[in-house]
């Protein structure tokens, strides 16, 4: 076969992992927008839960890490849940941050990362 052979066939390779990937990837967006568009997902959640000021500042962190990320590409579910998603997340991490009282430390926290 040579080498024009094993190209070609490291080529055929490479397509069908790419076409596997790209199916699978339509099969992940379909279920997300089938999730997404389910009946009562729209209805307000009321939370009652206490946290340590560590977790609430560990959950603040993971969901803007979350929120960024989602901006990335069509790989996350909050990809698909749209801006309002992302804000109505945005505004819970602002409440959650301001009623432990920690949204300067959260702030100097980001700034150091940042540096």
């Amino acid at each position: 076969m040579g080498e024009t052979g094993s190209d070609a066939v490291h080529l055929l390779s490479m397509f069908n992992k790419t076409r596997y990937a790209m199916e699978n990837k339509v099969e992940v967006n379909l279920l997300f927008e089938t999730l997404l568009s389910s009946p009562g997902m729209n209805e307000p959640v009321k939370l009652d839960m206490k946290l340590t000021r560590k977790a609430t500042l560990a959950l603040a962190a993971g969901l803007q890490a979350g929120l960024t990320g989602a901006k990335e590409g069509p790989s996350s579910l909050l990809f698909f849940a749209g801006e309002a998603v992302a804000a109505d997340l945005g505004d819970f991490i602002e409440r959650l941050l301001s009623k432990a009282g920690l949204i300067e430390v959260h702030e100097k926290l980001q700034q150091l990362s940042k540096a």
